[in-house]
Order: structure tokens, then C-alpha cells, then sequence
């Protein structure tokens, strides 16, 4: 056996029949163990490009957040002159990219989760539609981007 072995069954046989914390309670995102300069560390190395991915739910808690203030900035600085347009997109990014549930964005505009789905799917179709309105959201999910890896 080596030391590394021998090292670690003795590690092993320290805590049998003793109470002792979970290690995995200090678990991020449910797969980083480390403390936070590892957790930041491998934030800035192998997740600073990633954006959320409803296949891999872990991610979502670890990939920098946009704020709902940078995305009401961004929309009022293109969409400033149409204030209905401009509450239904940032509705609409707000769920693309905040990771907020429903409910928290709802109660951000003082509507339920329902309105949220009904006002997202409305911008979608609308987006889809309009080629001059995409090229805008092409140039604000660009800003928005950014605004994640600012300091």
C-alpha cells in the first residue's frame, strides 16, 4: 500500500462511529466542492462564455446573472419611445436571463406568473415577425452580455 493509501484509510478510520458534517453541504451548484477562491476560479476559467441551458440546471446557479436594473437600462436605451413595447421585453429578457422564477418577475411588474408566459410568448411571435425589432434584440442581448463581466 502506498502513503497516499495508507494516509487515506487512516483519514477513513478517524471518522468511524463519530458524528461528523456532511462535506457535501458546502456542495455549490451541485457539483463544485472547494472553497470560494476554487468555486471562482473555475467560474472564470471554464463558465465566463456559458449561458444558461435548461439541460443543465447546475449551470444556472453558476454562470454570472444579468440584474433586472442592466436590463431595464439596456431596453429603455433602445426601446425608450414605446413604453408598452418596453415593459413586454423586459418581461421578456428578464426570463431569458435573469434565472428568476416566474413568480419573482411577476411581482417585479405587479403581474402573476401566467402574464409573465402569456407576455414572453407574445414578444417571441412579435420578434419572430419583425426583423427590425430582432436586429434590436440581437444588439441588446449583446449589451446584456457584456454587462455580466463587468467588474
Amino acid at each position: 500500500i502506498s502513503d497516499a493509501q495508507n494516509g487515506y484509510k487512516e483519514f477513513v478510520s478517524s471518522y468511524v462511529n463519530k458524528k461528523y458534517e456532511s462535506p457535501l453541504k458546502d456542495v455549490v451548484g451541485s457539483i463544485l466542492l472547494g472553497g470560494p477562491d476554487f468555486v471562482n476560479f473555475v467560474k472564470e476559467n471554464f463558465l465566463s462564455g456559458k449561458r444558461p441551458d435548461k439541460d443543465l440546471p447546475a449551470l444556472r446557479q453558476l454562470i454570472p446573472r444579468i440584474s433586472m436594473p442592466d436590463i431595464f437600462h439596456a431596453v429603455d436605451s433602445e426601446i425608450g419611445n414605446d413604453p408598452t413595447l418596453a415593459r413586454v421585453l423586459k418581461i421578456y429578457f428578464c426570463r431569458q436571463h435573469t434565472g428568476e422564477k416566474l413568480k419573482a418577475i411577476g411581482a417585479n411588474f405587479g403581474i402573476s406568473e401566467s402574464a409573465v408566459s402569456h407576455a414572453c410568448r407574445r414578444a417571441t411571435d412579435r420578434i419572430r415577425r419583425n426583423s427590425k425589432l430582432r436586429k434590436k434584440i440581437d444588439k441588446m442581448n449583446k449589451k446584456l452580455h457584456h454587462s455580466r463581466f463587468k467588474t
